[in-house]
């Protein structure tokens, strides 16, 4: 897959600014890492898994961000797709998570092989942009997911969820990619 234009992130953020959607972005990074697939997580406040009960979700790849398909079984994430996160009003926590066992195509020493998890992002999607009162206006429509790495740009077994995008995406330069550290 290419680098993500300027055009296509340009499309992303304004799609996602008149929707009523939570866009979750995964940039590009090496082709390897671009390989291993994060699924999403939907958490209610207690703790519950609302993924498939309280969501649902369509996806695009960046390369193609007009064509949006509906997930079938499980709401995933590769590089340089977008999901598109539809919620019922409430709050929620957002975390993506890797098994152990679908990291088997990633160069890692064998100590690394284990779930990679992310830290929970939460979300109020009750809040209604269009609000009267603007103190309650969630204007929050699109995260980032990125993948981790040491001080030595080593990939580390875990996954970072934010509202603002990577430093890299925010360069001029969209085809130099870097991990989150």
């Amino acid at each position: 897959m290419r680098g993500i234009s300027a055009l296509a992130l340009a499309f992303l953020l304004v799609a996602a600014a008149f929707s009523e959607e939570l866009v979750v972005y995964r940039p590009q990074n090496s082709a390897d890492i671009n390989a291993v697939r994060c699924w999403i997580r939907v958490e209610d406040m207690d703790g519950n898994d609302v993924t498939y009960k309280n969501a649902r979700a369509a996806f695009a790849y960046m390369d193609r961000p007009d064509v949006l398909s509906w997930y079938r079984r499980s709401f995933y994430l590769e590089g340089g797709m977008a999901c598109h996160l539809y919620l019922d009003p409430g709050t929620y926590r957002i975390s993506v998570y890797t098994p152990k066992s679908h990291v088997e195509c990633f160069p890692l020493p064998e100590r690394l092989r284990i779930d990679w998890d992310s830290d929970s992002f939460v979300y109020d999607s009750g809040i209604i942009e269009n609000s009267v009162d603007k103190d309650d206006a969630n204007l929050l429509r699109v995260i980032f997911v990125s993948p981790v790495a040491d001080e030595n740009w080593f990939y580390k077994p875990r996954w970072h969820v934010d509202y603002r995008a990577p430093s890299y995406l925010r360069n001029r330069d969209p085809q130099f990619t870097k991990p989150y550290r």
